[in-house]
């Protein structure tokens, strides 16, 4: 049997831009030639010690010849925890990439530019679609909250995390290709490599942004929460050969030991955490307060 070169084209490079690669060309072309109504792929992937495996959906449509990436179930299994899944739809715009998927499952938000969905139809006919108009935000998971199908529910957040990033004494600040880098990894959930600078000494670490309680949270090699002091800028009002000079202070990095929850030492939750997370926040922030602001 024939297939639709175009269509099988357009599906490949479609997962392969949402992160799945191209280990499914061949089966997206072998299911499309067995001329199915619907068909599944599996994949696996790793992040680290974190096993991730999909199953992608595909149907074909019951106008023409032509097959859809419908969506695709993420199941994330992490070494001593349970094991979290959640379903993704796949459209033409308002999609993440599976690593963006998997970050968000590791309870770290994303931010991304997104097109408003507007209502069109009436009665049974009536659906949400994408409009020209975009905004930009923060979204996690609320894995308190779960809609009918068991998904945990996204929490759209607006936080201006460049403006708060410039506050923090980090090395990759001081140029812009890697200040663009820096930015771009931490938009898209990662945990991300870091220079911090302490009285002119480097400290090695990792931080990941944290909307819902507008920070940065920082981390050690040996995954030790650090707590960071926000640099002070201070604006000197020296005439010096017709110029106003800006002086920036500094600022410090402590090494405060982490909650002893593993998860919360990654920074995340997971649903068989969800009674002691309000507990552990509340620890955390009483010791915060006893803390040296630093």
């Amino acid at each position: 049997m024939e297939i639709n070169m175009k269509n099988y084209d357009y599906l490949k490079n479609q997962v392969k831009f949402l992160g799945f690669g191209e280990n499914l060309d061949n089966g997206i072309k072998d299911s499309i030639k067995a001329g199915g109504e619907t068909f599944t792929l599996p994949h696996q992937t790793k992040f680290d010690q974190d096993e991730v495996s999909s199953t992608l959906h595909f149907s074909k449509s019951k106008e023409s010849d032509l097959y859809f990436f419908n969506g695709f179930d993420l199941a994330l299994k992490q070494p001593g925890k349970e094991v979290l899944t959640q379903s993704y739809f796949v459209g033409k715009e308002n999609n993440y990439t599976l690593k963006e998927r998997y970050n968000m499952l590791d309870s770290r938000a994303v931010f991304k530019e997104l097109n408003k969905l507007q209502e069109v139809g009436e009665g049974d006919k009536k659906k949400l679609v994408a409009s020209e108009q975009t905004y930009k935000s923060w979204k996690d998971l609320d894995f308190k909250q779960t809609d009918k199908y068991g998904n945990f529910l996204p929490k759209t957040m607006f936080w201006d995390h460049t403006k708060a990033l410039e506050k923090y004494p980090i090395k990759e600040l001081e140029t812009p290709y890697d200040k663009i880098r820096l930015i771009a990894s931490l938009e898209k959930g990662n945990l991300t490599k870091v220079t911090l600078i302490k009285d002119s000494e480097e400290i090695k670490a990792t931080m990941i942004a944290n909307p819902r309680q507008d920070r940065f949270d920082f981390y050690d090699a040996g995954n030790q929460r650090l707590e960071v002091k926000q640099t002070e800028k201070q604006q000197a009002q020296k005439q010096e050969q017709g110029t106003n000079l800006s002086v920036q202070k500094q600022g410090e990095a402590t090494v405060v030991q982490l909650p002893t929850s593993q998860q919360d030492q990654n920074g995340g939750q997971v649903a068989s955490q969800k009674n002691e997370h309000k507990a552990a926040e509340k620890a955390d922030k009483n010791s915060r307060k006893r803390m040296k602001v630093s």
